[in-house]
């Protein structure tokens, strides 16, 4: 059943340009990329070393516009991990 679900809404992807421990980090690196013109949000997980602010931009319907994405993040000094929802 969900992968029928999945079928037909279709896939998608975010990037995740990092996790944060410091606000003012993920802050910063959320300001670089809506300066480079990237629709981003923010996701606050709980981790086994404390509460991390993950920065991701997306959502994207393919896997090709998430790489492409991914490369640019790249080019700003950010870390890019693509991630399917």
């Amino acid at each position: 059943l969900l992968e029928a679900a999945a079928a037909s809404t279709g896939a998608r992807f975010v990037v995740q340009a990092g996790a944060f421990a410091d606000a003012a980090a993920a802050k910063d690196a959320r300001a670089k990329l809506e300066r480079a013109g990237m629709k981003t949000y923010t996701h606050v997980a709980d981790t086994k070393d404390g509460k991390r602010t993950r920065v991701r931009v997306g959502p994207v319907a393919s896997l090709a516009e998430a790489d492409k994405l991914a490369e640019r993040i790249k080019k700003l000094d950010l870390p890019a991990q693509v991630l399917a929802l």
